[in-house]
């Protein structure tokens, strides 16, 4: 059974640890040693690695509230700006996991754990855009669920690409990038273009 104290120490662990060695220090054994307890417990809590990894993406990662945050943001009559927020924190969101998740991807008990429910941004975004279309804000004929897939779609892809080419670190233009995606998106959002 799980503890929630020993759980919490074992993401505090893998945080600090994330922090100060990087993805490679992320072994069960060294999370464990850093968090004072044993191994077991890493598997007694989460189920196995890539449960932690979640764990610690959902609860911990600065990133993923910071998407959650600009989701919940006040529209303020400017759905651009908005919609922008909502795709410049789901990219750096997507930078900062693509390394964490890479070594499980096509793992069959990856596949078999539901990650949609460990990490609902599209559900939390594809919610949020069906207030805007019951406020009148977003186009009535949009599908909310496709119009999430395609922004955070767009951040995937463009940080994969980043952290493909290794030009994370230089990259400071996501603002002229999701300015003109944003910009090319915009009518699809909007009752009106104005």
């Amino acid at each position: 059974m799980a503890r929630p104290r020993v759980r919490e120490k074992l993401l505090d662990a893998a945080y600090r640890l994330l922090q100060s060695d990087g993805i490679s220090a992320l072994t069960t054994r060294h999370i464990a040693s850093c968090a004072g307890t044993t191994e077991a417990s890493v598997f007694n809590n989460f189920g196995d690695k890539a449960g932690l990894l979640y764990a610690l993406i959902g609860e911990r990662l600065p990133e993923v509230q910071a998407v959650k945050a600009a989701i919940d943001a006040d529209l303020n009559a400017d759905m651009k700006s908005w919609l922008q927020s909502v795709y410049e924190a789901a990219e750096l969101f997507y930078i900062a996991i693509i390394p964490l998740t890479a070594p499980l991807w096509g793992r069959s008990e990856v596949a078999n754990n539901d990650a949609a429910k460990q990490h609902p941004l599209h559900g939390l975004l594809a919610a949020r855009l069906l207030e805007f279309q019951r406020e009148g804000v977003l186009c009535p004929e949009s599908d909310a669920g496709v119009l999430a897939t395609i922004v955070l779609g767009a951040s995937l892809h463009n940080g994969f690409n980043l952290v493909a080419q290794d030009r994370v670190a230089l990259n400071s233009r996501i603002g002229d990038r999701s300015g003109r995606i944003v910009g090319s998106l915009l009518p699809l959002f909007m009752t009106s273009t104005k």
